[in-house]
């Protein structure tokens, strides 16, 4: 069974599953073909869906028992049919990739030195883990990412893996390991068509060899060499142990089995298939047949990718044996891909020769092809001069392989008839057919070809394609091909400098000291003599960025962005994605008579602000008259207790209980407050569980640094002034106030088996749900706690039925004065149909039609012209207070805040009106003890509260 961890984007643990609670969950790894490349590793999972992790940047395997893991990268993630899927990719690749070496030199340093070093000078947190290579590293970094520079040493003989270490809910390291080669040699020995070997494909290619003749290192004659070192005295015979019988005078080694199987029919018997192979280094006989001998023993047979189940997830990169019994022969491969399935273990492992995708086909020059037998002709000058006309060849590049550089002689380009060196073509991939892009260097100059990868097969298609001369040998240069870099020092004298990118709407100019973005203008030659040449190069104007200049003194005083009329002007935010959003923006609508701006997001003023003109919040127009406009941050505790709550440590609790009632809390999740506050300092906000020492808790809720940096008290008051919390950090008026800052902002983390957030943990009913769920969510102990639980109940008994007082006279009236009440509660006739009716508040006026209507009390907006409202009130806020009471307001003409914002006593929420049904302007006041009252008894008297 496998660990699986998902992370947010900071890397931190979010959750973690095991395998087996996964739909799927598949695991890829594959070497790849070409060395230039690191390793493929994929991932692809899904499960049931989980809101908790439905916004995860990464995934975490671990399917051993050590303590790393694999780390992936979130590509993609759907939400379909109660399913989450995600696929992913090792983030290292993409991670590295982003730190960007400066300058380092490094020669004849060991691998690990130069690793090191790279690390360091990228400034990425990664470590080097296991080291293997010895040999020693003479390169260049400058200026690469770390991706690139792994690429590079990778090319010298070395793999790479990526894997992580976590600790807690967090990555504690990350560590690159270095390998001479990915995995082992092992004596698995596979038996070609056994059950266990699945033959994926199979490739019989026209270009299989089944002799080689080998050749040396050349005898320095004059100003060059001369005859090469051949193999013809040294035999081999198979009855001494040699792989194949090779005779004395004989210049080349065979497989006859192949040559069989494979060979050229003539005369009713098969011939082999020759080669010639070169190895410049070599001067010992022996030694040249051994590697002549090595490289036949790999050509003469077809490519075949096998399959099998077998083998573990760890034997990527192992080397196993293949047999061939029919055919006497056997070779080693690598297990180049593996494929893991944790939902069921199984293990899918491809070896032998990579065919899928653009597999690596052998490299082997097939300059000598025409060539059956050198040995049974006399080698005449001809001969001679075509060996060395071969050798030339090989040493060029020439054949189907050219290598990054291709020098062409006069007959391959069509030029002549010579074989000397016409022109040089540099192409950035090992060959041809796996290049896009060609410069080349002949007496015309150098010049640039492009064709689509796989397009040109031939040098002969490279020299025919369509090119663009860059820079021709009488010294002209093509400044179209400037496209990046630095001209230091360069004075540009003219008046318009033009800037654009393929396919673009919009052009950048410097034009007369002006910076300018205009619409798109396609620009080729221009007549420089025309007196409006201008208008052949600029565009229709944007937006422009210029100098100012004062008409008195006739000097530069400043500078400014022009918007012209019709487009925007933005100040945008990257969304990481290509995509952006604005901040600050000028519509398109905005004139010189009649300038517009738009802000977008939070933000901060600093300091006074004077505005001239009206001031809307909401679409609601904010007056001056009305009393304070303060608002946010009420706890609902106004200080009173009810007679039953008499001792200290009652008044501690019951505080708590009526700051949370106030804050919206149920009744049940109140009292899981109270449980959690007794179980941690018996809800004392002075409680120091250190003494002061750094690392332990304070408070009602034992805040505490984890990181042992500081003290409760200190860590605390640090979150405190995050949160904007003035109040004396010792009460409990701060702490709930902070409680319900950090709650939400990082320390409530949902489990899965608590999987609420901080709002759905405040309207639980269960106490025992509700309690452990803080306990789990919140606190995070160490050990569980269920004595909580009972707690939290006694305190829910105890306090459950408790009226909370108002304040005594805490509520204003609210209107102005003089004040008369126009209609009484209770029941009267009502003035709209004439019947009985029970009037369920008091009625208002003073004089003014358009009076401001203010709040009677600190509290919350629970509605606010809300037409879904019982429809008889017509424009209508509801302000609920911390003592459980609502207070309404009705027939309003303009409703002045909005629901859930938080209001003070006396502060404007509208202003008087007759909307609904109604005879004139007033105000309907009224108290109620449920948001939607049940029935006539639920509905209070005002002159109960206030006195008019």
């Amino acid at each position: 069974m496998s660990n699986i961890l998902f992370l947010d984007k900071m890397q931190q643990v979010i959750k973690s599953y095991d395998s087996d609670e996964f739909i799927e969950c598949v695991q890829t790894k594959e070497i790849t073909t070409n060395a230039s490349e690191l390793m493929n590793d994929t991932l692809s999972v899904s499960l049931p869906f989980d809101g908790t992790i439905k916004d995860a940047s990464y995934i975490a395997v671990n399917d051993t028992k050590e303590q790393e893991f694999s780390l992936y990268r979130i590509l993609t993630a759907k939400d379909e049919d109660n399913l989450l899927s995600f696929e992913a990719i090792n983030f290292a690749v993409d991670e590295l990739d982003n730190f960007i070496i400066k300058d380092i030199r490094p020669k004849n340093r060991s691998f690990s030195y130069v690793i090191n070093q790279l690390l360091s000078d990228s400034g990425c947190d990664w470590v080097l883990g296991v080291c293997e290579p010895i040999k020693t590293v003479s390169s260049t970094f400058y200026y690469t990412s770390m991706r690139e520079a792994l690429k590079a040493l990778q090319e010298l003989g070395s793999e790479f893996t990526f894997s992580i270490e976590i600790t807690g809910n967090k990555i504690t390291k990350k560590i690159i390991n270095c390998y001479n080669q990915i995995g082992k040699i092992t004596n698995k020995r596979f038996e070609y068509g056994e059950d266990v070997l699945k033959i994926v494909h199979q490739q019989d290619r026209t270009n299989i060899v089944t002799a080689l003749i080998g050749r040396g290192k050349g005898e320095e004659v004059g100003d060059g060499y001369g005859r090469r070192l051949e193999f013809s005295d040294v035999e081999w015979r198979k009855s001494n142990g040699k792989p194949l019988d090779k005779p004395k005078g004989q210049n080349w080694i065979e497989y006859p089995e192949m040559t069989k199987e494979y060979g050229i029919p003539s005369n009713g018997k098969m011939l082999p298939r020759k080669t010639v192979v070169v190895f410049d280094d070599v001067e010992d006989a022996s030694e040249l047949l051994q590697k002549t001998y090595d490289q036949l023993a790999y050509y003469c047979r077809p490519l075949v990718q096998f399959s099998t189940e077998i083998l573990g997830s760890d034997s990527i990169g192992n080397t196993v044996s293949i047999h061939r019994g029919e055919r006497n022969y056997h070779y080693q491969t690598r297990v180049f891909k593996v494929v893991t399935d944790h939902i069921n273990g199984r293990v899918q492992a491809s070896l032998g020769d990579n065919l899928s995708g653009n597999s690596i086909n052998r490299q082997l020059s097939q300059v000598q092809s025409n060539i059956s037998d050198l040995d049974s002709n006399k080698m005449t000058w001809y001969d001679s001069t075509e060996i060395g006309k071969y050798q030339d060849d090989i040493m060029r590049g020439a054949g189907a392989n050219g290598g990054s550089i291709y020098m062409v002689n006069g007959i391959e380009a069509g030029v002549s008839q010579s074989r000397e060196t016409y022109e040089q073509v540099f192409m950035d991939g090992p060959k041809i057919q796996d290049s896009q892009y060609f410069m080349i260097q002949n007496n015309a100059g150098i010049s640039f070809k492009q064709c689509k990868k796989g397009q040109w097969t031939t040098i002969q298609d490279v020299h025919n394609g369509a090119s663009t001369t860059a820079w021709t040998l009488d010294g002209t240069f093509n400044a179209s091909f400037i496209a990046a870099g630095i001209l230091a020092g360069v004075l540009i004298q003219g008046v318009v400098v033009k800037s654009i990118g393929s396919n673009s709407f919009f052009q950048s100019v410097l034009s007369n000291g002006a910076f300018s973005i205009e619409q798109y203008k396609e620009t080729n030659n221009v007549d420089y003599t025309k007196p409006d040449w201008q208008k052949d190069v600029h565009g229709g104007k944007v937006g422009e960025f210029i100098g100012t200049y004062d008409g008195n003194t006739k000097k530069a005083n400043g500078s400014a962005l022009i918007n012209y009329p019709g487009y925007i002007f933005s100040i945008n935010q990257d969304d990481g994605n290509g995509s952006s959003t604005p901040v600050f923006q000028v519509p398109s609508d905005s004139t010189f008579d009649k300038p517009k701006f738009k802000l977008f997001g939070d933000g901060t003023l600093q300091g006074d602000i004077n505005i001239k003109g009206n001031f809307y919040v909401n679409g609601v127009k904010i007056d001056t008259n009305g009393g304070g406009n303060s608002g946010g941050g009420d706890t609902g505790w106004n200080g009173k207790y009810p007679p039953e709550v008499t001792s200290d440590r009652d008044k501690r609790y019951w505080q708590i209980w009526a700051m949370a009632i106030g804050a919206g809390f149920s009744k049940q999740a109140a009292a899981a407050l109270l449980g959690n506050a007794q179980g941690e300092s018996d809800a004392n906000p002075t409680a120091d569980e250190g003494g002061g020492r750094p690392g332990f808790g304070y408070g009602v809720w034992q805040w505490t640094d984890s990181s042992g940096a500081s003290s409760g008290r200190v860590y605390m008051i640090n979150l405190m002034t995050r949160a904007g919390v003035t109040d004396d950090p010792d009460t409990i008026t701060a702490q709930f106030k902070l409680l319900m800052w950090h709650a939400p902002n990082g320390q409530w983390i949902a489990t899965s088996s608590y999987p609420y957030s901080w709002t759905q943990f405040m309207t639980l009913t269960d106490i025992n749900t509700a309690a452990q769920a803080f306990v789990s969510n919140f606190e995070r102990p160490l050990n569980s706690h269920p004595e909580r639980s009972t707690w939290a109940q006694e305190w829910y008994d105890k306090f459950v039925n408790l009226e909370i007082p108002s304040g005594g006279g805490g509520y204003i009236a609210p209107i102005a004065s003089p004040i008369t009440v126009s209609s009484e509660f209770g029941w009267r006739i009502s003035p709209i149909t004439g019947a009985q009716e029970f009037h369920n508040g008091i009625d208002l006026v003073n004089g003014n039609p358009n009076t401001p209507i203010l709040a009677s009390a600190d509290g919350t907006v629970v509605s606010a012209a809300d037409p879904g409202y019982f429809d008889w009130y017509g424009n209508w806020t509801v302000i609920k207070h911390a003592d459980g009471m609502y207070t309404g307001y009705a027939h309003q003409s303009r409703v002045d805040v909005a629901v859930g914002q938080n209001v003070k006593q006396g502060q404007q929420i509208g202003l008087m009106g007759t909307t609904g049904p109604s005879t004139g302007e007033h105000c309907h006041f009224q108290f109620m003890d449920e948001f939607y009252p049940s029935s006539s008894a639920h509905f209070h008297n005002a002159r109960d509260y206030i006195k008019f």
